[in-house]
Formats: structure tokens, sequence, C-alpha cells
């Protein structure tokens, strides 16, 4: 059965990601995928790009690494208030000042996605969606929908990030057979409700090794002629919250940033 790691959203969250790293490391998933934005209202913006680049770990292009390393001036960020849009401005100009030219182009130059293949299923890892980094798919999307990305984006599983909150969804093609639509949730900016740091199990392999792990309804064969059964698990790691909150306000960066790491 082949294991792969998934983690995403890490925003500038080091001891975050130390966090998720040490328990990806504990549970012997040596194959470790970033689906993007490392950067962001979080206090610590070259330590997550220090510590993804020296450790080499495969990444995509997040919306706010694309902003921020083009210096684009916005970081490509749904706001639904004046006040949100406010706090995000100032996010935007601390990171952008946090980082050196190197770490600019560094981030710039990150792949817009990740393709893999495990025996004949065809693997998609982006950020937002398969045709847009920064589009949000929440579990509001209607499966004709999500089929239709899929099979435009020719997936058989497709792993995003983006929305801060972790999923897996079988969505039946009409053609037969289902995609794997697999949010990673988020290691450093957690939207669910849970303040803990997240990272995503994803599992191939045949259908009796998949269901050991996960439950039934989570493992189903994908779309295609691979016999490949598809399973994930959700993972929670404690980390010193009020460290990261601590540091957000000696930073200077909006004190509500601090009370959504608290609130998850």
């Amino acid at each position: 059965m082949r294991r792969i790691a998934l983690f995403s959203d890490v925003h500038a969250n080091t001891v975050a990601l130390d966090a998720v790293l040490a328990d990806i490391a504990a549970a012997d998933v040596g194959e470790t995928y970033c689906l993007g934005d490392l950067v962001g209202y979080g206090p610590d913006p070259s330590g997550v790009v220090e510590r993804i680049r020296s450790l080499g770990i495969p990444t995509i292009r997040g919306n706010y690494d694309e902003g921020i390393g083009t210096r684009r001036g916005e970081c490509g960020c749904y706001y639904a208030t004046d006040e949100a849009k406010a706090d995000g401005a100032e996010s935007y100009a601390f990171t952008d000042a946090a980082l050196n030219d190197a770490d600019h182009e560094w981030l710039a130059a990150l792949p817009g996605e990740i393709r893999l293949e495990h025996e004949g299923a065809r693997i998609l890892l982006a950020h937002g969606s398969p045709r847009k980094i920064n589009e949000y798919l929440l579990l509001d999307r209607q499966d004709a929908q999500l089929a239709r990305l899929a099979e435009q984006a020719e997936a058989d599983v497709v792993c995003i990030g983006h929305i801060h909150i972790p999923y897996h969804r079988a969505v039946p093609l009409p053609s037969g057979g289902v995609v794997h639509y697999v949010s990673s949730g988020s290691a450093g900016k957690p939207k669910d409700g849970d303040s803990r740091a997240g990272w995503v199990e994803l599992l191939l392999g045949d259908r009796d090794e998949v269901r050991v792990v996960t439950p039934a309804d989570s493992a189903v064969a994908p779309a295609g002629s691979a016999d490949v059964w598809v399973g994930a698990i959700v993972h929670r790691v404690t980390y010193d919250v009020e460290q990261v909150a601590a540091a957000v306000i000696s930073a200077g960066l909006p004190p509500r940033f601090a009370e959504a790491l608290r609130r998850g």
C-alpha cells in the first residue's frame, strides 16, 4: 500500500509546521507533499520557507505564495468584509518585508501542480482546484461540478488545500466509477473549529489493505480501469498555539489573527 502525507496552508506558522513534520515522521510516512500557502497571516514566513526549502519537500505554489513571490501587491484571497480586507493588507505588507529576494524568487518558481501515478490511477495535487489556484472547493460543491473538473483535469484523485478544512469525498462519475477529492486541511491555520495542526494521509492500494486502516465507506475504487482503492486518514497534532499567538502580537500583526489560531 502506498502512503502519502499531504499538508498545506502553513501560513508562516513554523511551530505548527514542525509539529506536523514530526508527526509524519513518527507515522513513518516517507512520501510527503505540501499543497501550498507557506506564507501569510503568521509571524514567521522566512522560517517556514527555509524549513521547507532545506528539507526539499515537493511543494505547490499557493495563491498567497504566488502573490508574494511575484510581488503582485495582493494575495488573491477572498475577504468578506472591509475589516478583513484591511487586515489582509497588513499581512501582505508584513510578509513581503520579512522575505528576501531569494525567498520571493523561490516562491514564485514553485509549480502550480504536481501529478503522480499509481498503478494506472492518476493523482493530481493542486492548491485551490484543478483549474484555479484560489478556487474554494468546499463541501457544498455539487457532485456534477466536481466530476466535471476532475474529468477535464484527467485525474482520478484530486488532492487540494486552500479551504483549511480536511475531507475525503468520493464523487460518482456520469461514465461510471468515482473520482476522489481529498482536502489536506491546514497545518498552521485550521478553520474547522479545531486549533490543532492538521495533515492528511492518502492511502492507495488494494481493497483489503486500504480497508484495514480506514472506514469501509472511505475506500472506494477510483474511476478508470485502475483497480486502486483510495482511503484517507485525517491526523491532528497538538502544538503550542499560545506561543504562536503571542508571536503574532509581537510581530505587530492584527490581533484577530491570534484569535483565529486559538479558535481553529
